[in-house]
């Protein structure tokens, strides 16, 4: 049986067949590679692999998948709630070592450590390491629509009001003695 015959379950109960959700698989050959350029607010050239699931999920968003090489870093942001909505997300470490930056710490991340971010805090994810570091992030509105639409934007810092959030978080880590960028 055909994945698309699968959605279609006949109910144990009555018999009747019935509309069910149904799994949706997502193959990594399938996933475009997106390579994000380096920008103003401290990411590096790095490459991502996007699992879109806005169109199935009504809490998920995006699963991501990203590879840094030692040096490299995603830019320092926050998901706003004016902008994006609610905006929740997961880092995970799949395999290597590296840094998790916000206004008030950095913490090391290591194999199979994870992050949570509610919406509204800062963060930023490098690789302090010599091996590359390979991570997966999750993203969940909790069922709200984006403001905007900022996986659709050509670069991190074109998010309205990104740069100004960006200097209010160096001048937190300054003001803390925490190392900027």
């Amino acid at each position: 049986m055909s994945v698309d015959e699968q959605q279609i379950a006949t109910s144990p109960s009555n018999g009747v067949a019935e509309e069910r959700p149904r799994v949706e698989i997502f193959k990594r050959e399938q996933q475009s590679l997106i390579r994000w350029h380096e920008n103003k607010i401290g990411g590096t050239d790095h490459a991502w692999w996007f699992y879109d699931v806005r169109d199935v999920s009504k809490w998920f968003s995006m699963m991501c998948i990203s590879v840094l090489q030692p040096g490299e870093a995603a830019g320092f942001h926050s998901h706003m709630d004016e902008t994006e909505g609610p905006y929740e997300c997961w880092y995970f470490v799949m395999k290597g070592q590296g840094e998790m930056r916000t206004e008030y710490f950095d913490a090391p991340l290591n194999e199979f450590d994870a992050a949570f971010m509610p919406t509204g805090a800062s963060h930023q994810f490098r690789n302090v390491s010599s091996e590359p570091v390979w991570w997966m992030t999750l993203s969940s509105r909790g069922g709200h629509p984006l403001k905007v639409d900022t996986y659709e934007l050509e670069c991190s810092e074109a998010r309205p009001g990104y740069m100004e959030e960006y200097e209010r978080i160096m001048a937190a880590r300054k003001a803390r003695g925490l190392p900027t960028p």
